[in-house]
């Protein structure tokens, strides 16, 4: 993240302000690594565009400085939709992909305009009851595809590209005589994320464009997301694997699609990265609030939660600084290894382990690398969430972009009664 004065006096008081703890937020990072991932694959296709999967982190200041950028809006439901039209994306510019969309959610996306990626049969009924209310109207669609790939699990989503539904599909969709298939897209998550697995990945869908698209290529190709992101060496060197840059990524992708698609006409190549663009644009800061020792073990208690820095509760260590008060007069400092623990009752509330080092009360601990899917997991879960406070690029002053959620919050939806009132 780009530099801001995060001295404790200056978190003191922000605490003053918001709380005892608070994400902030550098968009000028995310700007930076829009930038850099858009110009890698660029680079080596130039007709790529970058598409923001909003499930990452759907923070609207985010959505919203994205589409300003140029990216396009990767949604998967109703919800991520609606919130890509509120911050102002032209519809055109969403990319609706996803399992479980509903009637309306399908009829919607086809008559706004926007780019609808189906994922089975049962949504192909759906797109063809819709269009067949518009007859005057032409409707492009997208199909997921699903192939093997050898760095990959079996993949539930998707038509198989061997099977015989894909030809159904494409025969059902040119009887309409007002639908035509003009994409394909598939994503995958792979077990070590290389790039030699995108390379076999952007293979294999031109194989299936070889296959489906005699005459005349898709508009569009998608080959999804699940791309690292940029990491500290202290994160990386957790991984068993190398971790690839952007760049490594475009070098795996670009030349396939730059070598197939020499002529005039080339498809867009659309890639849809979430965790590569928001991850290392968020900190999490909470405060120490006590400190233990049992059996000789010292533990930490902060002011935040494992659900706010790893809710999916990985076992990889984030990079962690610690904010101390040592200008702020005496103090008992404590020397570690520590175990930093969060406020809810769960044993296994633990936001870092065997950190080494000295702590004090009323320290402050800053957790790096957290933008990616905690804001969209964080359950509300014995506390509501924190507020996030947005990083000025140059200034360093700072702004609410998410208020601290309050009990109003989380229970507006419930239904209260007295002893007196029934339902």
């Amino acid at each position: 993240m780009t530099d801001m004065d995060i001295s404790h006096r200056r978190l003191e008081q922000l605490e003053a302000s918001f709380g005892n703890s608070f994400y902030l937020l550098d968009l000028q990072q995310l700007e930076e690594n829009f930038n850099r991932f858009s110009a890698a694959f660029r680079a080596a296709y130039n007709n790529t565009r970058i598409a923001y999967s909003y499930k990452a982190n759907y923070l609207p200041v985010i959505c919203a400085a994205l589409d300003r950028m140029g990216a396009y809006a990767e949604v998967v439901s109703g919800m991520e939709y609606d919130l890509a039209c509120r911050v102002g994306v032209a519809t055109d510019k969403i990319i609706f992909n996803g399992p479980c969309k509903t009637p309306r959610d399908i009829e919607r996306a086809l008559i706004e305009g926007a780019r609808l990626n189906i994922d089975s049969s049962i949504e192909i009924d759906a797109v063809l009851a819709a269009a067949a209310q518009y007859p005057g109207r032409q409707f492009n669609l997208g199909l997921r595809c699903n192939f093997g790939l050898s760095d990959c699990p079996l993949s539930r989503f998707g038509f198989d590209v061997e099977g015989r539904e894909i030809r159904d599909v494409f025969k059902r969709v040119d009887d309409a005589g007002n639908c035509r298939i003009g994409g394909l897209h598939c994503h995958f998550i792979t077990r070590d994320r290389s790039p030699a697995v995108y390379s076999e990945m952007a293979a294999k869908i031109l194989a299936v464009v070889e296959k489906f698209f005699k005459t005349d290529p898709p508009d569009s190709i998608n080959l999804g997301g699940g791309f690292f992101s940029n990491m500290p060496e202290a994160l990386k060197c957790q991984f068993e694997v190398p971790i690839p840059s952007f760049e490594d990524y475009a070098a795996a992708i670009g030349p396939h699609f730059a070598a197939r698609f020499c002529g005039r006409h080339q498809p867009q190549l659309i890639l849809e990265p979430g965790l590569a663009l928001v991850a290392d644009c968020m900190r999490f800061a909470a405060k120490v609030v006590d400190i233990k020792t049992i059996r000789g073990r010292a533990i930490a208690l902060l002011s935040g939660s494992v659900y706010n820095v790893i809710p999916t509760k990985s076992e990889r260590k984030l990079p962690i600084t610690v904010i101390s008060s040592i200008d702020q007069g005496p103090r008992r400092v404590v020397d570690g290894p520590f175990d930093l623990v969060g406020y809810t009752c769960m044993e296994d509330d633990v936001l870092a382990e065997d950190h080494r080092g000295s702590l004090a009360v009323g320290d402050y601990v800053l957790f790096n690398n957290v933008g990616a899917y905690t804001l969209v997991l964080k359950p509300s879960f014995i506390a509501p969430c924190p507020p996030v406070l947005a990083v000025s690029s140059g200034s360093g002053r700072l702004t609410v972009v998410k208020r601290a959620e309050d009990f109003e919050d989380i229970f507006a939806t419930h239904v209260f009664q007295d002893h007196a009132a029934t339902l």
